[in-house]
């Protein structure tokens, strides 16, 4: 173990270091963001072998842990440009017949013991956009998951939504079948940047909703905004996060644009027919902004993403998934995980649906993962909540595991990413901003010292 470290640290250890020339961490400490990458450390299964290894799942005896519960809609009224996920238009007869599938496919699932076994303590419904659904097949669908799942007492349940045909209806028919939770993609509240984005609903439409939703005071209201965009200059972002926490919501998540290829926002800034999207320096002075201005308001910052004004707010689902927490998942495109396995739904409708009513679980793949998951989820969590207690490393990769990152964690607090004292790193707000960057190089190194150090007994 210590020859692997040796390895590590006289060779390649030092290209996760960060810039630390003294300038701004937020605007250079990397020159790229990394990304998390869901299915690491995991072994695919082969197409023929997916449904014995599920049934097997669910005849085995579940794990002590939370437990989850993801419902995906693969529905949209319209494609966002920036979006990369944008699979189906909504029409009714097809959104009726896929509340239909969707309503078997939870049903018998739920019938294995082994889904009965301990509560469920987050569910998520999104999509797509779940709101482009009719309220009776909204109801429906929640009403199904209330009496099928065995929910905690206290079960957070969460609907995504969008401002577009999300009418009183809708809202009051989720209310009524035990939504307490609305997560509304607003992203921004300028006319301007909305509409170029294919936003319908206007500034003035948008606040009127919100406030709307807000005075039924009988959920949980958070409001999702995106900085980056093209057209959103310093003064707009500001004044979305004004206009936003003026609502009164009980949170808030700011997303920083990820400019996907072959999208259609991608396409059109390529073409020059819209203004270049901010570079990364400038992401990271929008994101210190919204922090900053959180901070300032005494909101509290549930992760590096969120913050939440009231106690309503929770924000279970997100954070739970970052621990690995057991994850049933239902319907086309979703994705979940049970103990080692993580499984995804097939996405094609067609498929899905074929399978659904052939009485078998439309998966489309399924991967076991290593022994080193547990260590991954304790980095992602701990990053993910800001602080990583460098004691638990040794807990579970083994003594010395602090003292051997012990220079990559001085260099990080050198180039302005953490706080280090007491065995706690404490991210910095800039550290915050490059959380993936820091998930992504603990996970490397760690495997590189663990693996290196099997093959070498």
């Amino acid at each position: 173990m210590g020859e692997a470290g040796g390895l590590m640290m006289g060779g390649e250890f030092s290209r996760y270091f960060a810039n630390a020339d003294g300038t701004n961490p937020l605007r250079n400490a990397f020159s790229r963001r990394s990304a998390v990458m869901p299915f690491r450390g995991r072994q695919r299964l082969a197409s023929a072998d997916i449904q014995s290894a599920w049934q097997g799942l669910l005849a085995a005896p579940t794990l002590p842990g939370k437990r989850l519960a993801y419902i995906h809609v693969p529905f949209c009224a319209n494609h966002c440009l920036f979006c990369g996920f944008y699979r189906n238009a909504y029409v009714p007869d097809a959104g009726a017949a896929y509340a239909d599938l969707l309503v078997e496919e939870i049903r018998r699932d739920a019938a294995a013991p082994a889904l009965q076994e301990s509560p469920i303590h987050a569910v998520y419904l999104g999509g797509g956009t779940p709101t482009a659904l009719s309220a009776a097949e909204l109801s429906r669908i929640i009403e199904t998951v209330r009496a099928a799942l065995p929910l905690a007492a206290d079960c957070e349940i969460t609907v995504e939504g969008r401002i577009i045909h999300f009418d009183a209806e809708k809202i009051d028919a989720c209310l009524e079948a035990g939504a307490n939770r609305f997560s509304i993609g607003v992203q921004s509240f300028d006319t301007a940047v909305r509409r170029r984005q294919g936003r319908r609903a206007s500034r003035q439409e948008a606040i009127v909703f919100l406030e709307a939703l807000r005075d039924r005071d009988r959920a949980a209201l958070v409001i999702d905004l995106l900085y980056g965009l093209p057209g959103q200059t310093p003064e707009v972002w500001r004044q979305d996060l004004e206009t936003a926490v003026a609502l009164g919501p009980d949170g808030i998540d700011l997303y920083g644009l990820n400019l996907i290829p072959g999208t259609p926002l991608a396409t059109a800034i390529a073409a020059g027919k819209f203004p270049a999207a901010p570079g990364l320096a400038e992401i990271g002075d929008l994101y210190a902004t919204g922090a900053d201005f959180f901070r300032r308001r005494n909101w509290r910052q549930i992760s590096n993403n969120h913050w939440a004004r009231t106690t309503r707010e929770r924000n279970l689902y997100n954070l739970l998934i970052k621990e690995g927490a057991d994850c049933l998942a239902f319907g086309a495109g979703a994705g979940g995980s049970i103990g080692r396995a993580s499984y995804g739904v097939a996405s094609d409708l067609a498929h899905y649906t074929e399978s659904v009513r052939a009485g078998r679980k439309p998966i489309g793949l399924l991967a076991m993962a290593d022994d080193l998951q547990p260590l991954r989820n304790l980095v992602t969590a701990s990053f993910e909540a800001g602080r990583l207690d460098m004691a638990a490393l040794d807990s579970l990769a083994g003594e010395g595991t602090a003292a051997f990152l012990a220079p990559l964690v001085t260099q990080w607090e050198a180039g302005g990413l953490l706080t280090f004292s007491d065995g706690i790193a404490d991210l910095t707000v800039a550290g915050r901003f490059w959380y993936a960057n820091l998930i992504s190089a603990l996970h490397d190194i760690l495997e590189n010292r663990l693996l290196s150090a099997v093959d070498a007994a």
